[in-house]
């Protein structure tokens, strides 16, 4: 019996289009991003899906060594991760491989798990 308890982490999400609902795999999710408590998956087709869920839930279900809560607007997928600039007072601004709506910045506090985790092997 083990006492270390394994997250589930989630494999993909059901997002709704038109009438239809249909599995988006996380795998394919580049990014996530809320905007006017609408949150949106991007993934590497470019395309965007809604998704149905907050991002605090998705950060508690998704799996931690792929994606990463950067701020309020953003989790991000370590494969989306282009490269990283140094931002004002020791913080971090991260570009990815597709354009984003806006600057993600990675705060102060936040920048030395950031490293360690872009550092992690998978």
């Amino acid at each position: 019996n083990s006492t270390i308890q394994r997250r589930h982490t989630i494999k993909s999400l059901l997002v709704m289009l038109a009438d239809k609902f249909y599995p988006l795999p996380v795998e394919d999710i580049l990014f996530f991003y809320t905007a006017n408590e609408k949150i949106t998956a991007y993934t590497s087709d470019g395309k965007r899906h809604p998704v149905d869920r907050t991002l605090d839930t998705l950060s508690e279900q998704l799996d931690t060594n792929c994606f990463f809560r950067a701020n309020r607007q953003f989790i991000i997928s370590r494969k989306a991760i282009r490269d990283i600039d140094l931002w004002f007072g020791n913080r971090l601004s991260v570009n990815l491989i597709i354009p984003v709506p806006e600057r993600i910045i990675i705060s102060k506090t936040k920048t030395p798990i950031f490293k360690k985790w872009i550092l992690a092997e998978e």
